[in-house]
């Protein structure tokens, strides 16, 4: 019995530890004063993805997966960036208005929502939420972003196998995330 606790205990720790990571609340984990990991990514080149409302750059070796086509415009409304060793995968949802990311779905017969905090920012509502799979294989955080009572929305996050993962993949994932775009009419 206690194993399990202290496993639920290390799982919420670490899921708010990812969406700090998210913000770059963790001291000294900010772009500017991460230390190289031993075994991070190697510096590649970066490949930019036009969905049909938004820009993002993504890392040359990832293999893009679009997702939802747009409702309103030529392309998609979001998009699925996987790494080469498929350990971790990037997501971006940037309609033109609203709308919802049903890719991205939470499923409650495999997956339990670990983590979720909001918190209202002008008027944007931002919503942090972190899923884990039931039987350990994977987890991912998303921040979703809904302005102008509900209009429009964005969800930017990340898919990873492990702790590990994640932290080979942080600087690119930083990169992905702070280079999001979105269009307008």
């Amino acid at each position: 019995m206690r194993s399990r606790l202290m496993s639920r205990s290390q799982g919420r720790i670490a899921g708010i530890l990812l969406v700090m990571l998210t913000l770059g609340l963790l001291p000294g984990c900010r772009e500017e004063k991460v230390e190289q990991p031993l075994q991070a990514a190697p510096e590649v080149g970066y490949k930019t993805f036009q969905g049909a409302w938004f820009e993002v750059r993504y890392p040359a070796a990832f293999s893009v997966k679009p997702s939802l086509p747009s409702r309103t415009a030529e392309g998609y409304d979001s998009a699925e960036f996987v790494s080469p060793n498929e350990s971790v995968a990037f997501y971006v949802f940037a309609p033109q208005w609203g709308g919802e990311a049903s890719d991205i779905a939470f499923n409650p017969e495999a997956e339990t929502l670990v983590d979720e905090r909001t918190e209202q920012q002008g008027d944007r509502e931002l919503r942090w939420f972190t899923i884990a799979a039931k039987d350990g294989s994977y987890r991912r955080s998303y921040l979703e972003t809904v302005a102008q009572q509900g209009a429009v929305k964005t969800v930017i996050g990340i898919w990873y196998r492990d702790a590990a993962a994640l932290k080979r993949y942080q600087r690119q994932y930083q990169e992905f995330r702070d280079s999001l775009e979105q269009f307008a009419d």
